[in-house]
């Protein structure tokens, strides 16, 4: 067995005297975004348009994808305060023809990417464990009978599969922006997993979209491997939202009072000890902090408010 040596005390301080005073471990220079070149899938809407909002505000110029053209237009921005952009560009990533379609676009407006945030994803429903005879015949008609089977393989496509081939379409473009765009690092990827990715049971029957979330964890932790053994430098992490306000999960982000009645609410109903929804906040911190960090690949971060803690329990 291997027991690393502490770092000595002069290595140490050396360390951190060659950035002190630079500037570098300020908070504006430790997540600075500004002229990064940004796309998040599936930005129109819900924790897509937080990032691309919060990326855009700090100087991105954020591409964001979809399938209906409605949301996207709506929340384009030519130029914010800091120079960032909006740029909606329509396409449907889900399958392969799709994602052809949204590279060749890419490809004609842009010579590199800084990052892809694989943020699009589907919820399409299941059958309700919880709501038949507890019996092996009873669970075998709710769950055999009562599901379908199109709509797994549906969720894997889009949830998983579509990741893998966006991310390997795009790789060029990610590689690009140290050879080309002259930035420290290469492009990195963050692909949209969710609690539901790890926890064990089932939420009340809900087996395909987290089976195809855990899939999502275990196909970013190889892309990062398979990257680094070939010393692209291309890093990829993974975040395992819990309880946001989405499409996926209807909670008002204004209805969040901080009462004792409203808290107890999301405590017992919701699962949540810390007694309240995710908000925006919350989740452009945790894009931010990686993103921006050279030191992180092969991770998931997960971002739940405590629930998988309570639902260990």
């Amino acid at each position: 067995m291997t027991i690393s040596k502490p770092i000595p005390v002069a290595s140490a301080s050396a360390l951190y005297s060659s950035v002190a005073g630079t500037g570098r471990l300020q908070v504006d220079s430790l997540f600075d975004v500004a002229g990064w070149v940004v796309v998040v899938t599936g930005g129109g809407t819900g924790l897509g348009l937080t990032t691309a909002i919060a990326l855009a505000e700090n100087g991105a110029k954020v591409y964001i994808t979809g399938r209906r053209a409605e949301p996207l237009q709506a929340a384009a921005v030519e130029r914010t305060e800091k120079g960032g952009a909006i740029i909606a560009i329509q396409a449907d990533v889900g399958n392969k023809e799709g994602i052809k379609d949204f590279r060749s676009q890419l490809e004609a407006r842009e010579k590199y990417i800084n990052v892809l945030i694989n943020n699009h994803g589907v919820s399409l429903g299941c059958a309700d464990i919880n709501a038949c005879e507890q019996t092996p015949e009873g669970l075998s008609k709710q769950m055999f009978d009562g599901e379908d089977l199109d709509k797994w393989i549906e969720t894997y496509r889009i949830n998983t599969a579509s990741y893998h081939f966006t991310t390997f379409a795009l790789l060029p473009l990610l590689a690009a922006a140290k050879t080309v765009g002259n930035f420290p690092e290469p492009g990195n990827v963050v692909n949209l997993s969710s609690m539901s990715g790890i926890t064990r049971t089932s939420q009340r029957g809900q087996f395909n979209y987290n089976a195809s979330k855990a899939a999502t964890i275990l196909l970013s932790h190889m892309q990062a491997a398979e990257f680094a053994r070939r010393g692209l430098g291309v890093r990829v992490n993974v975040v395992c939202p819990g309880y946001f306000p989405s499409g996926m999960t209807v909670i008002d982000p204004c209805n969040n009072t901080g009462s004792d009645a409203h808290s107890s609410e999301f405590r017992n109903k919701w699962g949540i000890p810390f007694g309240r929804p995710g908000n925006a906040v919350d989740y452009a911190q945790c894009i931010f902090g990686l993103i921006t960090n050279q030191y992180v690949t092969g991770t998931e971060l997960v971002i739940d408010g405590g629930w998988l803690l309570e639902a260990a329990f």
